[in-house]
């Protein structure tokens, strides 16, 4: 079954260890704003202009979940409705993100382990997201459940 606007997903068949993907998005003031409301995030290094002035940055950080939540969105589009469920994904923050970044997400499948019992398997990805200047701002972790193909 396609879903309607969205390219079909990779089934646990069609995956090998070493298999790559990934996404890149300039982030915006706008993504920056949304991002802080939806996760409830108002510390003042996300919100208050004023505030970051004095800050080793000089201006508005993203929250980190929200870029961990871009790094996921690949996840999202690469298995669209073929995975089963996100079944962990974490993040080292290595560098602060910036209204204006291109960030660019790479995952790598380490590891497949396939579930008779279920007619999926287990992804388990490495992540790593750079900014246009080549810093590596997160390192990541996942583990997917994803289904193998229809019969």
């Amino acid at each position: 079954m396609s879903i309607i606007g969205v390219a079909e997903g990779k089934y646990f068949d069609d995956l090998q260890v070493g298999d790559e993907f990934g996404s890149s998005v300039t982030l915006t003031e706008t993504h920056l704003v949304l991002g802080s409301a939806l996760l409830g995030d108002f510390n003042p290094v996300h919100v208050n202009e004023t505030f970051v002035q004095n800050g080793p940055f000089q201006k508005r950080i993203f929250p980190g979940p929200f870029t961990l939540g871009v790094m996921a969105s690949s996840l999202g589009n690469f298995f669209a409705g073929t995975a089963v469920a996100n079944t962990n994904i974490s993040g080292k923050f290595l560098k602060p993100v910036f209204a204006g970044d291109t960030v660019t997400t790479r995952w790598t499948i380490e590891a497949l382990t396939y579930k008779e019992k279920l007619k999926a398997g287990f992804v388990e990805l490495v992540g790593r997201c750079v900014n246009q200047h080549g810093n590596e701002l997160v390192e990541s972790t996942a583990v997917v459940l994803v289904n193998s193909k229809p019969n």
